[in-house]
């Protein structure tokens, strides 16, 4: 007979035997694959029978299960085999009060099931471990995979006031995953209490409190010095088994092997580079501040010369990169003739410069190199390594190759021509003094004709009054010319036409005579570079050093080395810092952009290289 218990008008709870119990056909789950049978089997063999049977009970006191097929077809599977680990004469049923209630049920069994509780699974898993059940044996009991029992068993350790904060949700299955980076109940138990009173409610504060002295495995200072040298200083690592996370527990240890492994790699810097001194600095960048307060001077590279081909082939393979279609060959030549064209230091330079070394944000070695102390300014500028600026301060010594120069010689030039050409009476004026032998061996004109340079070899940017290129009125047939006839259609053109004929090609001529001359026709004239030249990445940016970039970029938009904007410009590759120095100059949407300053643009629109000044 069925022996009935809890028996109300709504439910009844019976315990019956595993011969009293047959599918019923309103049983959703007719058919199951036997796979599934033995894996719900042995779950109910390791756990036992963790939820009730519903039923529909008929004339004959049989029961048909409507709810829990496949548990009923698991206890039958279990009573073939070892059914001795399972109570299969007091199997639980749940009994419908009448076919309509029983079809409800056989419904909500197969839509409506809800997934175990994690923190129950956790305990379930962990009381199966404990039985030295395997992950794979657990995964088949419960129908989950392997991976998933693995991550709930690594959550199995944690204290019971974890387990109960979990099951009560006070905290949530990603904190409980924090708190296996600790073994201390007294800290988890505190932990909770803070995450309840709201004191704790990012993961980046728990890991904070749970492991107060230390830092984690992205810190710079971790990625510099390594696990293997960390730990042979005798720190302490915490791996979080859920994440990639590695927290280095000792910091005044990781701060001593930290400033360890930087002095050692200071001496091999300077031992392998041959500079006068190299020293440490334990901040991730290198201010202007620190320039300022050290009162240093800085000396480039001096650049390299490539030959035409190589130049060719940089172009070709530069071009190739700007296109993101340059493969690993490519990049090795593009990098290796880039080297050769920033150049590298002369002994003569480090004989009397040094180098700062220090670790950036991320981890990486960097240095500053080329800086000349105070004491040391007065014999490099005796051994021609430094020069003085017009404005007292140290400038470097070439930082421009030599067709650069060339270029920036016939812009000055061009701009002084532009100007004198508003200049007719100056003009005349000069041309008296020249022709009057006045000037002795130098020459405020070019008489020849033939003209001094005032074009660079790249036309980007670069615009001059049209009269300066203008040909001019030469006969067809040079050789044949009838001068009294040709000099009386001259004259026909009137003074207006001669005046403005003698000032144009007297301004072609034009070369300024010394430097000092030169700069006192500039300001007589007004010449102003930024008339005729606007630099580009063409016709300058590119041909400059990576560092000379990044000291131009900071000066215009008036931030330190040390900021975002500089340290996310100084990562750029070298065509990209000249590109963006491009749009800085002329793209008045890239100024809005980056919040340029009435002031700063107008600074941006005066600016000249400093081999101007």
């Amino acid at each position: 007979m069925t022996n009935q218990t809890n028996t109300t008008p709504e439910t009844a709870i019976i315990y019956a035997t595993l011969d009293q119990l047959y599918l019923h056909d309103l049983n959703p789950r007719q058919d199951v694959t036997e796979e599934e049978i033995t894996i719900l089997a042995e779950s109910i063999k390791v756990c036992g029978l963790m939820q009730n049977l519903g039923g529909l009970q008929d004339e004959t006191g049989k029961i048909g299960i409507v709810a829990g097929g496949r548990r009923l077809r698991a206890l039958t599977h279990l009573a073939g085999s070892d059914g001795d680990h399972v109570a299969l004469n007091a199997i639980p049923v749940r009994l419908a009060k009448d076919e309509t209630q029983a079809e409800m049920w056989a419904n909500a069994e197969n839509t409506a099931r809800a997934d175990l509780d994690p923190a129950d699974e956790i305990r379930a898993y962990g009381r199966m471990a404990e039985r030295d059940a395997s992950a794979e044996t657990i995964a088949s009991a419960f129908g989950v995979t392997v991976p998933h029992v693995k991550g709930r068993l690594k959550l199995a350790g944690l204290p019971e006031a974890a387990l109960d904060a979990l099951k009560a949700r006070q905290i949530n299955l990603t904190t409980a995953q924090k708190m296996t980076t600790v073994n201390d109940e007294k800290l988890i138990f505190e932990a909770i209490r803070l995450i309840e009173d709201g004191q704790i409610d990012t993961t980046r504060q728990l890991d904070q409190f749970l492991h107060p002295k230390a830092v984690t495995d992205t810190d710079r200072r971790a990625v510099f010095v390594g696990v293997e040298a960390y730990e042979a200083a005798g720190g302490k690592i915490t791996r979080d088994l859920f994440s990639e996370d590695v927290f280095f527990e000792d910091s005044e240890i990781l701060a001593e092997a930290f400033a360890a492994k930087l002095d050692a790699l200071a001496k091999t810097i300077q031992g392998d580079q041959g500079w006068a001194w190299v020293e440490t600095h334990s901040e991730s960048y290198l201010g202007w501040h620190f320039m300022e307060e050290r009162k240093v001077a800085r000396v480039y590279p001096v650049d390299g010369v490539l030959s035409e081909e190589q130049a060719a082939r940089y172009d070709e393979l530069a071009e190739l990169a700007e296109g993101d279609v340059l493969d690993a060959a490519g990049e090795a030549d593009l990098e290796a003739l880039q080297i050769a064209l920033d150049g590298e230091y002369t002994p003569e330079q480090k004989a009397l410069a040094g180098c700062v070394v220090y670790v950036s944000n991320g981890g990486d070695v960097q240095t500053c190199a080329g800086l000349i102390r105070p004491e040391d300014k007065k014999a490099a500028m005796e051994a021609g390594v430094l020069a003085k600026s017009n404005h007292g301060s140290a400038a470097p010594k070439n930082p421009y190759s030599q067709k650069l120069r060339d270029d920036l010689d016939a812009i000055k030039l061009a701009a002084l021509q532009n100007a004198m050409l508003d200049q007719p009476d100056l003009l005349l004026d000069l041309l008296g003094f020249q022709l009057c032998g006045m000037t002795g061996y130098e020459k405020v004109f070019d008489v020849s004709l033939g003209g001094p340079t005032n074009t660079p070899s790249t036309g980007t940017g670069f615009a001059v009054d049209k009269r300066l290129s203008k040909p001019g009125s030469a006969p067809q047939d040079a050789w044949n010319v009838d001068l009294t006839k040709a000099f009386a259609g001259f004259k026909k053109k009137g003074k207006k036409f001669r005046d403005a004929e003698i000032t144009r090609q007297l301004a072609i001529l034009l070369t300024g005579g010394d430097e000092d001359f030169a700069k006192g026709l500039v300001g007589k004239s007004g010449a102003e570079i930024r008339k005729v030249w606007t630099p580009t990445a063409e016709n300058f940016f590119k041909r400059i050093s990576g560092p000379m970039l990044e000291d131009i970029y900071n000066s215009l938009l008036e931030i330190a080395p040390a900021e975002d904007r500089a340290k996310s410009f100084a990562k750029l590759k070298k065509g990209e810092k000249a590109e963006a120095l491009e749009n800085l100059i002329s793209d008045p949407m890239r100024q809005k952009v980056l919040g340029v300053t009435d002031a700063q643009k107008s600074r941006i629109e005066t600016w000249v290289p400093d081999y101007y000044v």
